[in-house]
């Protein structure tokens, strides 16, 4: 059985789908740690994903600043 990554390995949600596309069954292989995935499509998507996660956190951030910013406003 092939390791797929998975981005959030610790999520309390089971995916149905690994990152590359490939649909889990009921036995998932999953890991957050690179160099144990061995799924040739994870790999190939590896800066990919690598960029889509960034993009991600960092549009959380700047919501987590408007956030902040509002809340001290209303102080």
């Amino acid at each position: 059985m092939k390791t797929h990554y998975d981005p959030h390995p610790h999520g309390e949600e089971a995916e149905e789908q690994a990152v590359c596309g490939t649909l889990l069954g009921d036995e998932r292989n999953l890991s957050g740690d690179w160099s144990l995935v061995d799924c040739q499509r994870c790999l190939k998507g590896k800066v990919k994903i690598e960029a889509a996660i960034a993009d991600e956190e960092a549009f959380i951030v700047e919501q987590m600043g408007h956030m902040a910013a509002h809340m001290q406003e209303k102080h």
